[in-house]
């Protein structure tokens, strides 16, 4: 993008050496000679950025900053021109939303980087409005997906089959975003009013499972102590989303497929029956034709839910999202912990990113950006990508984070467990490597010492 200055400054040597060096790298420069007329150029043109010398005739650059102050709280960067000995009123410009100050004479290249630095800020701030406001937490645009080809034909099968009625099927490994494909359907959908419910099978054991979808009457079994509604009639008018659904066990298999078929259940020690009106979608990493072949899943249930198949890629075969993924995790981390992240990433950060044969698929991702935002000043570099290398027992090896999953993926309700996780571990290597001298340690993790010692308080670690 190419940003527009407004070079304000009554002196036209200084005017016009800072005009020459802002169009040399890349930037479209506006000139003004006093107050005045940098408010007529500001509202003619309406620049990007401006670079305002406090010292002006007319209307001398502080009244300019307070005729702008709401041009700067919408996104105008100001960069302050000072003469020798005028800091003070600098500082207060500062406050008064100004992005940096420069005392004259001043350093080219200085100049230069501030404003590279100002405009990167801004556009990190507009991009974290827009994702806020654009696309709420609870929505799933094609954004969430990504840019590739492969994707993009699964999206383009999942709307079309969202149109319909029909009972969909969606495979994929651990990981590869099956549940948020299975919302997006949903919103796609005649549905999108009614609710989404979504169970994950693999999680309730088989006794329970007959409860929680069909639901029970108080008293009908043991613990039964109150009635409870069960999650096909929760679904009602809406869609309902069942993760691993090989888990059934195959007794209970013969009247899940009468619900399905006819859209009518009777909850546990009822002889009611009750309509149900839904979609369902089944999410699953296992081969269900397979549990099919052993005898462990229903033929008729099989083909009962898979009218449509949607088969979602692992992120090793999806090379062209990982870094649309990447830079938008970014800005939901940026959001989540209150930094400014650059999302431009350097030709070897994408080279690790897309080296990675990403066995956890946009989860793992998801947490490798996490973790290097949460490390990061500025920018993200290669030494903050860390891939966690977890083992089958959920534990690493020692010269790696070692996370607690559970069931072999990190639940999302233990996102900010793994946070503190990530950040514990690295005030300990920070410790280490400042030799426990506390002060060291905060700017090798560079926050300051105070919020440094509160971090060690929350952790434990104030006493070691």
């Amino acid at each position: 993008m190419s940003y527009s200055v407004l070079v304000v400054d009554d002196n036209i040597d200084h005017r016009e050496n800072i005009r020459e060096l802002l169009e040399e790298n890349g930037y479209r420069t506006f000139p003004a000679s006093d107050g005045e007329m940098a408010l007529n150029v500001l509202n003619r043109e309406n620049p990007d950025g401006m670079i305002l010398d406090m010292n002006l005739p007319k209307m001398n650059g502080w009244e300019v900053l307070e005729k702008i102050e709401d041009q700067i709280q919408n996104g105008l960067l100001v960069i302050i021109i000072t003469a020798f000995g005028d800091i003070p009123l600098a500082v207060d410009a500062i406050k008064k939303g100004a992005f940096d100050f420069f005392d004259k004479p001043f350093n080219n290249e200085k100049l230069l980087l501030s404003v590279k630095n100002g405009f990167e800020k801004l556009r990190i701030q507009v991009e974290l409005k827009e994702l806020k406001t654009r696309v709420p937490s609870s929505e799933v645009s094609p954004e969430d997906f990504g840019p590739g080809k492969n994707i993009n034909r699964v999206l383009a099968n999942a709307r079309k089959v969202a149109e319909t009625d029909y009972s969909i099927l969606i495979e994929g490994p651990t990981g590869s975003g099956k549940n948020l494909l299975a919302r997006y359907i949903h919103q796609q959908s005649l549905r999108k009013e009614g609710p989404f419910v979504n169970v994950d099978c693999g999680t309730i054991s088989g006794t329970l499972i007959e409860s929680e979808l069909f639901g029970h009457v108080k008293g009908s079994f043991t613990n039964a102590y109150d009635t409870k509604e069960g999650k096909f009639r929760a679904a009602h008018n809406g869609t309902l989303v069942l993760d691993e659904i090989g888990n059934i066990p195959l007794e209970q298999q013969v009247k899940f497929l009468r619900a399905v078929e006819e859209k009518k259940i009777s909850p546990i020690g009822s002889n009611k029956e009750y309509d149900v009106d839904f979609r369902l979608i089944v999410a699953t990493l296992e081969n269900l034709e397979q549990l099919v072949k052993k005898g462990k899943f229903r033929r008729d249930l099989f083909y009962r839910i898979a009218e449509f198949t949607i088969f979602l890629p692992p992120l090793a075969e999806r090379e062209e999202d990982i870094v649309h993924l990447t830079r938008r995790f970014i800005l939901q981390c940026n959001s989540n912990l209150n930094k400014q992240i650059s999302t431009e990433l350097s030709d070897s950060v994408i080279d690790k990113l897309k080296s990675h044969t990403w066995p956890g698929n946009v989860r793992e991702l998801q947490h490798v950006v996490s973790t290097a935002v949460l490390m990061a000043k500025g920018r993200i570099k290669t030494d903050n990508i860390i891939f966690h290398g977890l083992s089958e027992s959920g534990h690493g090896n020692d010269n790696k984070l070692s996370i607690t999953y559970q069931n072999g993926i990190p639940l999302r309700d233990n996102m900010n467990r793994l946070f503190d996780e990530i950040e514990r571990q690295y005030i300990v290597k920070a410790l280490e490597l400042a030799d426990n001298n506390k002060s060291k340690a905060a700017d090798i993790f560079g926050v300051e010492r105070r919020n440094f010692y509160n971090k060690l308080k929350k952790y434990g670690l104030d006493n070691n």
